[in-house]
């Protein structure tokens, strides 16, 4: 049997009748699968294309769509050679393969069929159930590649850690100090955005720090925008970049007249996944005339 004909079956709720979305349940073809891996002594991630994105268009900002499995310690080995066994199994299969399923109580409009006792099934037995089901948003890439982020609403940054594959709109106009986790920790094609939605005060400052990297990767570029308004043509684009010594900071720092405007977009990618790995595209955008020095850094 081909494996792109080959379904496998995950079901995370006890009763059908919670069954409401693909987080509670789901059928992806074996030909989508990617990897598993143990996410914990006790837990086992399996990594999917993702089903709700085309993959072979835009395949430069997806995430994977991902099934947690809870396992017996010690016993993951012993999963995933049983499930790489039923994933290439041939010909005694009809095509619906059930890895995991919690359902233990049928629903039905027959009353005599409802609330019906059922048992879980588990394709090993030291599976004990499923953790998460976790499926990509949809995600869309448009003519300008710093602003093709998502269809999701966006996230208000804030002083924290920001986080992979999301688009954070900076509504903040006084001081922030924001980081980035660990280009290791995440995966290569991993992607933050920012796109201001409001001017960054004079004088106040936005900083992105890459806490546990050492700096950006070479070739990052903040961009300054020349300004339509401005009167007296002194402002036009300027370009800072980080050549890959020891810069891991970005500081933006509002100024009447000159940055830090609306519109500003900073763009960052984990090219490796690996140590300093995130690189950054920023757009920096003017306020008022747009005629003073820049303020923007790597540093």
């Amino acid at each position: 049997m081909n494996a792109k004909n080959k379904m496998l079956f995950f079901r995370t709720v006890a009763n059908e009748d919670a069954a409401n979305g693909i987080d509670d349940q789901l059928c992806v073809p074996v030909s989508r699968f990617v990897s598993m891996s143990p996410a914990s002594a006790t837990t086992l991630d399996l990594l999917f294309r993702s089903v709700k994105n085309n993959d072979l268009s835009n395949n430069s900002q997806l995430t994977y769509d991902k099934v947690t499995l809870t396992v017996t310690q010690g016993d993951i080995q012993e999963v995933m050679d049983a499930l790489v066994s039923y994933m290439n199994s041939s010909p005694n299969s009809n095509g619906f393969i059930v890895i995991a399923d919690d359902c233990a109580t049928t629903d039905s409009a027959t009353s005599s069929l409802d609330d019906v006792a059922i048992n879980p099934v588990y394709a090993h037995p030291s599976i004990s159930g499923i953790a998460s089901i976790t499926v990509a948003d949809k995600l869309y890439r448009v003519s300008q590649p710093m602003l093709g982020t998502g269809n999701v609403a966006m996230t208000a940054i804030s002083a924290t850690e920001l986080s992979v594959n999301t688009h954070y709109k900076g509504s903040t106009s006084t001081n922030l100090a924001m980081t980035l986790p660990s280009a290791a920790d995440s995966k290569a094609g991993d992607w933050i955005t920012v796109t201001y939605t409001a001017v960054i005060n004079n004088g106040q400052a936005h900083t992105y720090t890459t806490t546990t990297d050492t700096t950006f990767a070479a070739g990052s570029l903040l961009i300054g925008l020349p300004g339509a308004d401005e009167t007296d043509g002194t402002r036009v684009g300027r370009v800072v970049e980080s050549d890959g010594s020891a810069k891991n900071v970005i500081t933006l720092t509002g100024l009447t007249d000159g940055d830090g405007g609306i519109g500003t977009t900073l763009k960052f990618v984990n090219m490796t996944g690996t140590t300093n790995g995130w690189a950054c595209e920023g757009q920096i955008t003017h306020q008022g005339n747009g005629n003073a020095a820049a303020t923007f850094a790597f540093s």
